[in-house]
This record gives structure tokens, sequence and C-alpha cells, in this order.
């Protein structure tokens, strides 16, 4: 595949697959089939291992349900609407997407966790068929393409995010079946195709919000790749269309946003929790500290501020759970302001949080003994990712990488004036999977020469 530059400049990507050699190249069947094969191997780990992590590590990391989705969904299934409890006000602070889904498994068998982590498993198993697609258009090698779709579901992180009745898997689907639908969009270069491409962009947004800036930061390269106004108004033109189809799939939930409080709340109210939690532990953390108990010592603060402003309002320990939509508006807002006139008060406080969280995101655990783990575990696999990306780059095919990197880019970035830590950082490994998957056939390739030469000589 050769992926094309933005509004018809020359081709950029993939001229050549990584090996010229085609002997042992399993067929897209047999591939499906292995995959297959290994994501069973990885629900016996699911169900049978994974469970074991919890008395390792205590308190750090749940296999359980995870950040409340379990009980908006609750609600949901039981009829009481999109709120935490019965007894509460209804919610803006977590996307749609994912209590949704959780609402069907439980109305079908029970508010119980193994349905949530069978979807996860099959979910993962789309993921991993997703992965080889991507990694296929990429690497145009259906070895590079398997060893991807195996590492991906055999990885610790990926095993862990199908334990929780959490957000993460379901994120990693949507966002995949969306890349898959944007590189054929970029392929062909016609706008229905980024258009249908933008409807799975507003799927993707509506299980989590983070990749939101990906349309502007695609425009940025688009327009700054093109030679002439007439290929930067084709470029607009493009990304018109994926923000329109994104649109009328976040739409429903802007309506009922504004019905609710009559303001504008496009993704989730959480911002200004994220950017107050975010600033506290910045501050509070040390390089060996307990994220955990910082982050717990800044949900108090929240509660705190709740209660000199006469907000009716559960959770003083950690969580503010409101009564009032209007409250929860107000509260998340003004938490906002006050983060933001901070970091603009104190520039030196801003750049110390996102140079952190530049590393927060890829290695931050609740614990210190999880962060030294997380290092283990994440290390060699951006090690491989980064020396996947040069070996591309070396081969002219770094350009195919492009709409992953700044998807991936577009994840990162929007987490580093924030909160980041670790877990944040799954959905992205899940891609840089692809170039590492490059970096370990490449590597292999050439150990196996040398071997051979060496033999001969």
């Amino acid at each position: 595949m050769n992926l094309p530059s933005p509004a018809g400049s020359p081709a950029v990507g993939l001229g050549v697959p990584l090996s010229e050699n085609t002997a042992a190249r399993p067929t897209t069947v047999a591939a499906v089939s292995i995959v297959i094969a290994v994501s069973i191997l990885a629900g016996l780990l699911l169900f049978f291992a994974v469970p074991m992590v919890p008395r390792i590590s205590a308190r750090s990391y749940s296999t359980g349900f995870a950040d409340g989705y379990n009980l908006i969904a609750g609600s949901i299934a039981n009829g009481t609407g999109y709120r935490w409890s019965a007894d509460t006000g209804e919610t803006m602070v977590r996307e749609p997407g994912y209590p949704l889904l959780l609402a069907a498994i439980f109305r079908l068998f029970g508010e119980q966790l193994e349905p949530a982590q069978c979807v996860n498993w099959l979910l993962a198993l789309g993921i991993a068929l997703a992965l080889f697609r991507l990694a296929h258009h990429i690497a145009e090698d259906s070895r590079v393409a398997l060893l991807a779709s195996l590492l991906f579901l055999l990885y610790p992180g990926t095993l862990i995010a199908e334990s929780r009745g959490g957000v993460e898997i379901l994120f990693i689907f949507t966002a995949s079946l969306f890349m898959l639908s944007f590189y054929h969009a970029v392929k062909r270069g016609t706008l229905p195709r980024f258009f249908l491409a933008g409807l799975l962009l507003g799927a993707t947004l509506q299980v989590r919000s983070t990749p939101a800036a990906f349309p502007v930061l695609w425009l940025l390269y688009g327009c700054m790749a093109a030679r002439s106004f007439r290929q930067r108004f084709i470029e607009l033109r493009k990304t018109v269309c994926l923000v329109a189809g994104m649109a009328v799939v976040v739409t429903p939930w802007v309506i009922r946003n504004y019905l609710l409080v009559h303001k504008f709340v496009p993704t989730s109210a959480l911002a200004g929790v994220a950017l107050q939690e975010g600033q506290y532990t910045c501050q509070a953390l040390s390089w060996n500290g307990d994220f955990y108990a910082a982050g717990q010592a800044a949900g108090r603060e929240r509660g705190r501020l709740a209660e000199q402003l006469g907000i009716h309002f559960e959770g003083r320990e950690y969580f503010q759970v409101f009564f009032d939509p209007n409250d929860e508006w107000r509260f998340n807002n003004l938490l906002f302001r006050e983060g933001r006139d901070k970091y603009l008060a104190r520039p030196g406080l801003l750049a110390t949080c996102v140079a952190r969280n530049t590393v927060n995101f890829w290695f931050l655990g609740k614990t210190f003994r999880i962060t030294e783990l997380n290092v283990l575990l994440q290390l060699p696999l951006l090690i491989l990712a980064f020396s996947g990306l040069v070996f591309l780059r070396k081969q002219g095919q770094l350009g195919a990488m492009l709409p992953i990197l700044i998807f991936a880019g577009s994840i990162f970035l929007a987490h580093l004036p924030l909160v980041a830590e670790a877990r944040y950082s799954v959905p992205v490994c899940a891609f840089l999977i692809i170039p590492a998957s490059v970096a370990i056939f490449e590597i292999g390739r050439k150990l196996r020469a040398q071997s051979l030469q060496e033999g001969i000589s």
C-alpha cells in the first residue's frame, strides 16, 4: 500500500514490503486462525492468571469494575436514568459509550463482572484482527501483521485492561475501527469516505474524548504538507467532512447535556477534576511517592471546596457525586477555571507538570512498586516502537505510520496539562505495538542473516 500524502502531493509511505523474501508468509486465513487460537490462550490467562494480580499489587490495580462506570450502567439498566444512583442527579462526567454497553450487558446477564470480561475478550479479538489489517497496510508483510496481533493479545497491559470493567478495551476497539476507516479515506481521497471515518471518530469520542484534537492536528499536517492553496483547500474540505461525521454521532449527547444544564457540553464534564488532580499531584508527589495517596488527598481538597460552596453532594473522600447536574457543571467549571488561572499565573508550574506527565503517562502507577513494574513492561515496548519507526524511516515507509502517530499523539497531548498515569497509555501502546513488531521482525531477520553468513564462512 502506498499511503498518499495530503492533497495529492507526492506519495509517502510504503513502496516495497519490509522484506522481499516471500517464503513462509502466512495466508490471511492462516493468520486469522492463529490469532483466534492465541486469543483463546489469552482468554485462559484472563480468567485464571490475571485474577491473581490483586493479591500481588493490593490496592494498586483493580481487576473489577472501575471508575464508576458500573454504577451509571446499573442505573440505566434499572430504568432510573444516566446517574450514579437513584437518589443523585443525572450526570455528565462520563462519556456515554461504555456505560450504555455495560447497561446492555447488565440487562442480559445481571450486574456481574464475568460477562463484561467476556465482552472485553471478544472486543480484544476484534482489535487484534483490526491491528492485523493496519499493520499489513503499513508493513505489507503478513508476518509483521500477525506478530502485532499476537503481541497485542498477550501484552500484560491488554490482559489487565480486559479484566477491568473499565473503558479501555472498548476505546481501543472503536479507535482501531476509526483508524482502519481513516486509512481507507486517505487512500481513496473521497469526501464520503472521510464522512464515514468521522462517524467512527464520533463513536470513539463517545467512549473517551481524549483524541478530540485529532482532526485539527491532521489538518495542520495536511496544510504543512500541501504545496498550494488549492491543495490546502482540499484538505480543509476533507477535514470538514470528518468533523461533520463526528458531529452527527456526538449531537444526541450534546442535546441531552444542553437540556440538563443549558450549556454546550460536547464530551464529558470532567476536565476540571482532571486539571485539579493533575496540578495537586504534580506538586505533592515525590519521585518515589504514592500516587494513590496523592490522588485521594486531591479528592479531599475538592470535597472541602464543594462544602465551602454549600453544594449538596456525596463523596467527600475522593470523587464528588452531585444531586443537581447544574451543581456538577458549576463545580467542574470552577475547578477548570481555577486550574487554568493557576497555570497562567505560574507558567513554571505548567512546564513542570507537562514535563512530569510526559513520563507519568507511560510509567506512573498507583504506588512506587507498580511504577517500577510499569517501567519494566513499558520501556522495552517504547524502545522497540522507536526502533521500528527508525526502520520504517530508513526504508521510506514512515509516512504510512503518520495517521496512527498523529492519533496517538492527540491522546498523549490531551493528558499533559491534566493528569497522567500509565493506564492512560494502554490505548496508545496498542498502536505502538505495530512499529514494535516491525523492529522485532527486522532485528530477527538481521540476526538470522548474520547467523547464516557465519555458518557459510
